[in-house]
């Protein structure tokens, strides 16, 4: 993998929004398959179906899954204008609300690839909470810079396995303001705040273990 020194301030998380409102699909696959196919190992030979889960009938041109995002028609060929890298679209039969077919959206997969994020560079801050008071890691970083540069990646396998985080440039982030789309959640990563307790504890530097 060919490497590029990341600007941590011009990359993103790019997860849900916590609200229920929004239009929101689940793809009908399992997890293992699923995941697959948004990291870009598999590449489905038929469409697949995306169904809505929950919020308003009216879809954003970008849907999320919980996995692969949905992409409109427009905002994928935004892609291709300025050439965004580090993803692969897929075809997908979209049922919205009551069971219509929902056309010109994609499923996209992600081929840009970074290191697993080393929480060793990360920040601690305590947060309050009715139960308490918590650490958190604050701010992600790869594991010796490594990232391949692309506008879309995941992190690569390590022995752990690998993780379906997935990240944006700030070129993608333009797009989508510029778009109005409101249903993603996009964290700069120097930002980016995680609890202790989701890190697997091989992961966690040995004061938190």
């Amino acid at each position: 993998m060919s490497s590029f020194i990341p600007v941590y301030n011009k990359l993103y998380e790019c997860s849900d929004v916590y609200s229920t409102r929004p239009f929101k699909a689940g793809i009908e696959a399992n997890f293992e398959y699923s995941s697959d196919v948004l990291r870009g190992d598999v590449k489905p030979s038929e469409p697949l179906e995306a169904r809505h889960l929950r919020g308003t009938h009216t879809p954003s041109p970008a849907i999320y899954t919980g996995f692969s995002l949905l992409l409109h028609d427009s905002i994928i060929e935004t892609f291709i204008q300025h050439q965004i890298t580090g993803w692969e679209s897929y075809r997908i039969t979209l049922y919205g609300k009551n069971d219509e077919i929902i056309p010109n959206y994609s499923g996209i997969s992600i081929t840009g690839r970074c290191s697993p994020v080393d929480y060793h560079r990360s920040g601690i801050v305590y947060k309050e909470y009715p139960g308490g008071i918590f650490p958190r890691f604050k701010g992600s970083y790869f594991k010796d810079d490594v990232w391949d540069g692309t506008d879309m990646f995941m992190e690569s396998s390590d022995e752990r396995g690998y993780a379906l985080t997935q990240y944006v440039s700030e070129r993608v982030k333009n797009i989508f303001n510029n778009n109005k789309i409101k249903n993603l959640q996009l964290n700069n990563l120097t930002e980016r705040e995680i609890d202790v307790k989701m890190i697997a504890p091989e992961r966690l530097p040995e004061h938190l273990r």
